[in-house]
Order: structure tokens, then C-alpha cells, then sequence
């Protein structure tokens, strides 16, 4: 990870949180464009939204307890999937948040979505999806997940498009 003092700033706190937040909450990590974080025409590089997703996985899976359980159980997030709309640009110094939602799963995928906000508008967003993996090759269930984490729930229904690219990531791995 490239934003190493900026995952400490954001971990930290999120993992040592003795309140947890719900799975379903919205998530928001805050941070500005720095100029190491630009590409040269100026604006923030496109490498740099995929880091800044992972800051915002990190800080769900601490604010939710998710990463405790998930390593007591030896299980790891593994990313099979990320795209992206960028829409406007993000400019040095530019404050910006982003946004982090779980926005419903299925057998072993979870689908995340990430929203950089400036000034009210949006600048891009991202449809990411994750799964576990567990020792010895142990298949890991989005039931299990919640099971782990002490809570009931059933995913609300995705998205039309969102049911495509889990249906292409099953077709991809047979």
C-alpha cells in the first residue's frame, strides 16, 4: 500500500475502536490530494482511487469488527473484482471523501460500493468485489462471514448490472 501514513491515520483509530459500527452503516474516509498523488496533467492519478478503496475496505473491516473476527478464524479479503466511472477530476489540494457501502452479497461474494465526494459532487465511483479465503483452501460463505460477526442478515437485492458481473466472475472460474 502506497499511502502508508494516511493507512495509519485511518487503521488505527478504526481498528482499535472499542464502538462498532453496523455492516450495512456508510463508511466515510476523509484525506485531500497531495501532490505525490498526482499524475502529470494534474490531476489525481488513477492508481491512486484503487489505494484509496483499499484504505476504505481497511477502515470498514476495522469500524465493523470484521477484520478482528475474520483473522481470528484465519480468513483473508481477497479483491476478484474492481471497476471504475471517474467523472470529474480530483486537483492538489482537494479535499475529498469517500464513501463505502456494503451493498449486498452472495454465496462467497461480498459487492462493496466506493463514491469520491468533493463539494457535494461526485468525482468517481467503484464497484468492487470481494470474497474470503480460509485455510486450506477453506470455502468461505457470506453466511459464514455473518455468522462470524454475530449478526442475521439477508443481502438486499442487487443491482441488475451487479448480478451480471457476479454471474461473469462464476463463468470465469469453472
Amino acid at each position: 500500500m502506497n499511502l502508508f501514513f494516511r493507512f495509519l491515520r485511518i487503521f488505527l483509530p478504526a481498528f482499535f475502536s472499542r464502538v462498532h459500527t453496523s455492516l450495512m452503516d456508510l463508511h466515510i474516509v476523509r484525506s485531500a490530494v497531495w501532490l505525490g498523488d498526482q499524475d502529470p496533467m494534474g490531476h489525481m492519478t488513477n492508481s491512486r482511487y484503487s489505494s484509496f478503496t483499499d484504505l476504505a475496505i481497511m477502515n470498514y473491516m476495522g469500524r465493523t469488527g470484521a477484520l478482528k473476527a475474520f483473522r481470528k478464524r484465519g480468513w483473508l479479503p481477497v479483491i476478484q473484482y474492481e471497476s471504475f466511472a471517474y467523472l470529474r477530476m480530483l486537483r492538489y489540494p482537494q479535499k475529498f471523501e469517500v464513501h463505502t457501502r456494503l451493498i449486498g452479497w452472495e454465496d462467497t461474494r461480498l459487492v462493496f460500493q466506493h463514491t469520491f465526494l468533493s463539494g457535494g459532487r461526485v468525482h468517481a465511483e467503484s464497484t468492487m468485489i470481494a470474497r474470503l479465503t480460509g485455510r486450506k483452501k477453506l470455502r468461505v460463505t457470506a453466511d459464514m462471514a455473518m455468522e462470524a460477526l454475530g449478526v442475521t442478515l439477508d443481502s438486499p437485492p442487487l443491482a441488475p448490472h451487479v448480478q451480471a458481473l457476479l454471474e461473469d466472475l462464476r463463468s470465469a472460474a469453472t
